[in-house]
């Protein structure tokens, strides 16, 4: 049987209108801020996380991004780069950064869609608890190092203590 190539419809559905529809799903607040970009707030224990997702279509990727919106001073940079390949070296899932044009440190996870249509539902779930987790418990971190001006290693570990017991 021979089939005509110009009769195939290649139906492409943007992952973020899936996104949407689970995110919406939860009540949560979103903004729309383009057809391939979606922003939400999310509730951390130390701060609300602003959320993006950003469908890349050329390389199949979705840009899941996190502003963790602490104010960076030049002189911190440099200390602030070493505390953030300590951390990246412990995590299993993203990365941390920061941007020198918008002077922040973020959380990314890059998601590649390549022989995928969408997302399910738990999988979008796990990436929003992944980054607020990830942000939450690395948060104190930077918050240390850039309010004592230590080491990266001190602040690290300082952000990292663990506690017995309940208060």
């Amino acid at each position: 049987m021979n089939f005509n190539n110009e009769n195939i419809i290649d139906v492409f559905i943007n992952p973020i209108d899936n996104i949407e529809d689970i995110i919406n799903a939860y009540e949560i607040d979103s903004l729309r801020k383009s057809n391939n970009e979606l922003a939400i707030v999310c509730n951390g224990m130390w701060n609300l996380y602003d959320v993006s997702f950003k469908w890349v279509q050329f390389e199949s990727i979705i840009k899941v991004n996190s502003n963790l919106n602490i104010k960076v001073s030049k002189k911190t940079i440099k200390v602030l780069n070493n505390l953030i390949c300590l951390i990246n070296e412990n995590l299993s899932l993203g990365y941390f950064g920061f941007s020198s044009n918008e002077q922040c440190i973020y959380f990314r996870h890059n998601i590649s869609l390549k022989g995928a249509n969408n997302l399910s539902a738990e999988q979008i779930e796990d990436f929003i608890d992944i980054l607020i987790y990830e942000c939450d418990k690395y948060y104190p971190a930077f918050l240390w190092l850039i309010q004592h001006k230590c080491e990266p290693k001190h602040a690290l570990k300082s952000a990292l203590v663990e506690t017995l017991g309940e208060a």
